[in-house]
C-alpha cells in the first residue's frame, strides 16, 4: 500500500509558523488524518486556519509595548511607501520639476514625512509609555488615515484634460 503524504510546503509552513507548544502534535494529527482520506485543499485549509489562530493568539499574549512598537513600525514603513507612490505618480502626470512642485504635493509629502519620521522614532522608543503617547497615536493614525486617502485619491486621478506634449507622458490627451 503507497501511504500518502500531505503537502510538503504546508507541513513545513505549519512547523515554522504554527503553534511553538502545540506544532507538532498538531502536525501529526493533520498527517493523520490526510492519510485517512482527506484532500489538499482540506489540508491547506487546516494549516491556514492553524497558523492564523497562533499568531493572533501570540499577538494577545505580547506586552502592549511590543504591540504599540510593531503598529508604529507597520504605520512608518506604509507612510514611506506611499510618500514613495506619491512621488512616482506625480513625476509621471508632470513634465518638469516647477510643475512638480506645488503647495498640495508639498504638503502631502511633509505629512507623510512626519509620520514616517513619528512612526519609527516611537517604534525605537524603549522606556515605559508616557500618557501623552496616546495622544500620538492617534494622531499618526489620523495621518496615516488622511495620507492613504489623498494619495489613493491623487493616484485614482485619471481624468485629467491636460495636452500632452512629451512622448514619455501618461497623460490621457495625446
Amino acid at each position: 500500500m503507497i501511504e500518502r503524504t500531505p503537502p510538503q510546503l504546508a507541513t513545513w509552513l505549519l512547523k515554522k509558523c504554527g503553534s511553538p507548544y502545540h506544532g507538532d502534535s498538531l502536525a501529526g494529527d493533520l498527517i493523520e488524518q490526510y492519510r485517512q482520506g482527506g484532500n489538499a485543499v482540506w489540508y491547506w485549509k487546516q494549516v491556514t486556519a492553524a497558523i492564523l489562530i497562533a499568531r493572533v493568539r501570540a499577538i494577545q499574549t505580547m506586552p502592549w509595548a511590543a504591540v504599540h512598537k510593531i503598529v508604529s513600525r507597520q504605520l512608518a514603513e506604509t507612510a514611506a511607501v506611499l510618500a514613495l507612490v506619491v512621488i512616482v505618480d506625480q513625476a509621471r502626470r508632470t513634465h518638469s520639476l516647477a510643475e512638480m512642485m506645488n503647495h498640495t504635493f508639498g504638503s502631502i509629502l511633509i505629512v507623510l514625512m512626519a509620520v514616517v519620521v513619528i512612526g519609527f522614532l516611537v517604534s525605537m522608543r524603549v522606556d515605559k509609555p508616557r500618557q501623552g503617547q496616546a495622544a500620538i497615536n492617534a494622531l499618526m493614525l489620523a495621518f496615516g488615515v488622511i495620507a492613504l486617502g489623498v494619495g489613493t485619491l491623487t493616484w485614482a486621478d485619471t481624468t485629467r484634460g491636460d495636452s500632452c506634449r512629451t512622448p514619455a507622458c501618461v497623460c490621457l490627451n495625446k
